[in-house]
C-alpha cells in the first residue's frame, strides 16, 4: 500500500472511529493518524531549493463562455506569449507574443477577448483572428479597465475618477469593440460589483455608501434607484446574478457567514438558500443552472473546498469530480450551455493547479497541458495539508494547517509556525514553495488561521478586538502549537516562527513576549510596532488600503479595532517588537524590501539599531523589492534567508547560493550575530 493510501486510511479510520482507543479530550484522533501515516512513510530525499520555485510554462487557464476555446499563456524562456486552443480539434494560435501586463477576459458570448493593460484597452475577435486596440486610457482622469458583463457581450467597462465640485466623481464607461464610449453610471462613492443587462444597462450594483462605507446592493430601474441590502463593515453583500425581478446575491446581509441569498419581485425580504452544512464558513463560489432562473451549486472552505448542488443532478456529479480527483479543491466554470465544464484543482503536495476539461453528457475527464504544468517535484515527495482545530484560551474554536515530513520521529521534529499577513487574511492549505521546501528539510510547518482570519465568518474575523499585541492573535498561535505538540507532532524545545507583513510582526511578538519558547524567527516587512505602521498607512496610503474604500480610521473600527482609542495606540506601543528590543535574545533574521510603501525599511533599521547589542539580528534589505519580492532572485534571497536560518539552528541542510545569489547576498546581507554565508 502506498504512502498516500496509508494515510487516508488511518484518517478515515480516526474518523470514523475504528480501530482507535479511546483518547483523551486534548488528543486530535485525525492528527494521530496524520501522525502515524507521515512516520512510516518513505522519507522524501532532499530536493534543491530551485526546484521549488521553478513556475508552470502554461499558465492562466480559462475557458470562453461558448465552451469552444481555451486561452492561455506560456512561458518562452523569454516572453509570456498569450495563446488560444480550439476544444473541438486542439488547434493552436498565438495571439500576443508578449501578453506580460495584460489582462484577459473572454466576452459573455466567447465572440473575443478583451484585452486590457496599463496603456489602454485591447480587443481579439475570434471570427477574424485579428486584433486592434481600441481605447488608450487618459492618465490625467484616472482610467482604467474595471470588469466584463457576461450578459453584455458587446462591451466592456472602465471606470474613470475625476475631481468635480470638491469631492471625487466616478464615472462607469461602457467601450464596445469599435471603440465607442458611453457612460453607464455615476456615483459619489466607487462602486464594487455590478451586473448589466444585454443592453450594458446597469440593473443591479453593490458599493460604498455613506461615511461608515457600508457596502449596499442596489437595483436601477429607469427612473429609480432602489436599495435592497445595506451590509455594514465587515459584512459583505454582492449580487451574482439575476433573471427578470430576481436578484440572488452573496451576502452576510446582518448575519455571522456568508450565504446565498435571493429577493423575488414579488417579496420584499431575502430568502436564505444555502449556507454552509456545517456553520463554520463563508460562501465562496456558486454555478447557476444553465438558464440562469436557479442556483445550481455552492461552495464553501471550511477546510478544503466543500461543493454542494442544488439538484440530484448537480450533487451526483459534483460527488464524482471530487471522487475522482480526491482531497482537492475544486474551481469550477461551466459553458453557457452547462454541457462542458472546465475544473481547476488545487492541492497542497501539487507543484502546480492542474486543469481538466469535464463533458457532462459523456461523464469523461480529460487533462490538459500536461508537459506545461509537469514538474520536477513528485507528489509522493510532497506534503499534505493537514487540518487542524483546536480551541483558543477563551475556548473559541479555531482552525489552520499542518504539514508533517515523512519518515521521522515527529515527537523529535522543529516546528515552525508560518503566519499568514493581514491580519484580514487566511491560510488556503494549499501550495506554497516556501513551506514544502521547509517540509523537505524535516521540519513541521504550522499555519494557523488565527481570530481575525477571514473566510470563517464576521464573528471570527473580529474577535480580536483589536488584541495585536501579547495576548490575541498571539495566544492562538501558541495554543495552536501547543495543539500540535500535545498530539506528539513537534518538539517542544525546537520551535520557531516565520511570517511575512503581520505575519512578521505576529514572529517578532512570539520572541518578544516568549524569549525561551522559540529558537528563532524569521520576519519578512515586518511592522514593528503595530500602532505607528498603521498610523503612517492612514496618512500616507499606500497599496495597504484601497484608494477608493474605507480610510483606516474607518476600516479598522469596522473590523473591532480601537483605532481611534489612544489606550488602544498606547497598549500597542507598549507591547511592540521595538519596544523590548533592547531586551531581546532570540537570534532573528529580518527581510526588508527598500520601496516597501506600507512597512518602511527605515522601521527595520530602526529595529535592527535599537536591538541588543548582543543578539544584533541579521537584515536582508532587497533593493529592488517593494512590500514582496517579485523577481525570481529576490524572492529565492527571500526563501534562502528563512532555509538557512532553519539549517542553522535546526540542522535540516541549505542548498548552497548560486554564484549571483551569492553576490546578491553579500552586497545586501547585514550579517548580525551569526553570518549565514558563512
Amino acid at each position: 500500500m502506498s504512502d498516500r493510501m496509508n494515510l487516508r486510511l488511518l484518517i478515515f479510520l480516526a474518523i470514523a472511529g475504528a480501530g482507535f482507543p479511546l483518547l483523551a479530550a486534548d488528543v486530535d484522533v485525525t492528527l494521530q493518524a496524520a501522525k502515524r501515516a507521515a512516520e512510516i512513510a518513505s522519507p522524501a530525499p532532499p530536493i534543491p531549493r530551485d526546484a521549488f520555485l521553478v513556475k508552470a510554462t502554461v499558465r492562466d487557464i480559462v475557458m470562453s463562455p461558448d465552451g469552444r476555446w481555451l486561452s492561455y499563456r506560456r512561458d518562452s524562456g523569454q516572453r509570456l506569449e498569450l495563446w488560444l486552443r480550439r476544444i473541438a480539434d486542439g488547434m493552436d494560435h498565438r495571439v500576443l507574443p508578449d501578453s506580460e501586463g495584460t489582462d484577459v477576459r473572454w466576452s459573455g458570448d466567447g465572440a473575443r477577448l478583451w484585452l486590457p493593460d496599463a496603456h489602454g484597452l485591447g480587443v481579439y475577435d475570434l471570427a477574424s483572428m485579428t486584433g486592434r486596440r481600441v481605447f488608450r486610457f487618459d492618465e490625467a482622469r484616472r482610467q482604467a479597465f474595471w470588469m466584463v458583463d457576461s450578459k453584455a457581450v458587446d462591451s466592456a467597462v472602465l471606470r474613470e475618477k475625476v475631481a468635480a465640485n470638491g469631492e471625487w466623481l466616478y464615472r462607469y464607461l461602457a467601450v464596445d469593440a469599435n471603440g465607442e464610449v458611453r457612460t453607464i453610471h455615476e456615483s459619489r462613492q466607487a462602486l464594487k460589483d455590478v451586473l448589466l443587462d444585454s443592453t450594458g444597462k446597469v440593473r443591479y450594483a453593490a458599493g460604498n455608501d455613506g461615511v461608515a462605507f457600508d457596502t449596499v446592493l442596489w437595483r436601477f430601474n429607469e427612473d429609480e434607484t432602489q436599495e435592497l441590502m445595506r451590509c455594514p463593515l465587515p459584512q459583505q453583500c454582492m449580487p451574482v446574478a439575476f433573471d427578470g425581478d430576481s436578484v440572488w446575491a452573496l451576502a452576510h446581509n446582518g448575519e455571522d457567514l456568508m450565504s446565498l441569498q435571493r429577493l423575488d419581485a414579488k417579496s420584499s425580504d431575502w430568502q436564505t438558500l444555502h449556507s454552509d452544512p456545517r456553520g463554520i464558513a463563508d460562501a465562496v463560489s456558486l454555478l447557476m443552472q444553465p438558464d440562469g432562473r436557479d442556483w445550481f451549486a455552492m461552495a464553501y472552505r471550511p477546510d478544503r473546498v466543500e461543493w454542494h448542488g442544488h439538484t440530484e443532478i448537480a450533487r451526483t456529479t459534483l460527488s464524482e469530480l471530487q471522487a475522482r480527483l480526491p482531497g482537492a479543491n475544486l474551481d469550477l466554470a461551466a459553458s453557457n450551455d452547462g454541457t462542458r465544464w472546465l475544473v481547476r484543482a488545487r492541492r497542497a503536495d501539487w507543484p502546480y493547479d492542474r486543469h481538466f476539461l469535464f463533458d457532462v453528457a459523456a461523464r469523461t475527464l480529460s487533462s490538459l497541458f500536461e508537459e506545461g504544468r509537469r514538474s520536477a517535484l513528485a507528489t509522493e515527495l510532497l506534503a499534505e495539508a493537514i487540518p487542524v482545530h483546536w480551541r483558543g484560551k477563551d475556548g473559541m474554536a479555531l482552525h489552520g494547517f499542518a504539514y508533517l515530513p515523512k519518515g521521522l520521529p515527529l515527537e523529535t521534529t522543529p516546528v515552525i509556525a508560518v503566519i499568514h499577513g493581514g491580519p484580514f487574511n487566511q491560510s488556503l492549505g494549499e501550495a506554497d514553495p516556501g513551506t514544502q521546501l521547509l517540509v523537505n528539510r524535516g521540519y513541521i510547518v504550522f499555519e494557523p488561521n488565527f481570530r481575525a482570519s477571514t473566510g470563517y465568518g464576521v464573528n471570527y474575523v473580529t474577535a480580536t478586538r483589536g488584541d495585536f499585541g501579547k495576548h490575541g492573535v498571539l495566544d492562538d498561535i501558541l495554543t495552536g502549537l501547543d495543539h500540535l505538540i500535545a498530539n506528539g507532532i513537534g518538539d517542544a524545545r525546537q520551535q520557531a516562527v516565520a511570517g511575512h507583513s503581520f505575519g512578521g510582526y505576529a514572529s517578532l511578538l512570539a520572541i518578544t513576549h516568549h524569549p525561551d519558547r522559540f529558537v528563532f524567527a524569521v520576519p519578512s516587512a515586518a511592522p514593528v510596532d503595530m500602532a505607528w505602521t498603521m498610523a503612517d498607512i492612514a496618512v500616507e496610503g499606500g497599496s495597504a488600503l484601497s484608494a477608493d474604500g474605507p480610510p483606516m480610521e474607518v476600516l479598522f473600527p469596522g473590523y473591532g479595532v480601537p483605532f481611534g482609542e489612544r489606550d488602544w495606540h498606547d497598549r500597542m506601543h507598549r507591547e511592540s517588537p521595538l519596544a523590548h528590543a533592547a531586551t531581546r535574545h532570540t537570534p532573528v533574521y529580518l527581510w526588508a524590501g527598500a520601496k516597501d510603501d506600507r512597512v518602511t525599511v527605515e522601521s527595520l533599521v530602526r529595529y535592527f539599531a535599537e536591538s541588543n547589542v548582543d543578539f544584533k539580528p541579521t537584515l536582508l534589505i532587497d533593493p529592488d523589492a517593494g512590500h514582496s519580492p517579485r523577481e525570481r532572485l529576490n524572492l529565492e534571497a527571500l526563501v534562502w534567508l528563512m532555509e538557512a536560518a532553519a539549517d542553522l539552528h535546526f540542522g535540516g541542510g541549505v542548498t548552497p547560493p548560486s554564484p549571483e545569489l551569492k553576490t546578491f547576498l553579500e552586497k545586501n546581507l547585514r550579517v548580525g550575530e551569526t553570518d549565514l554565508l558563512d
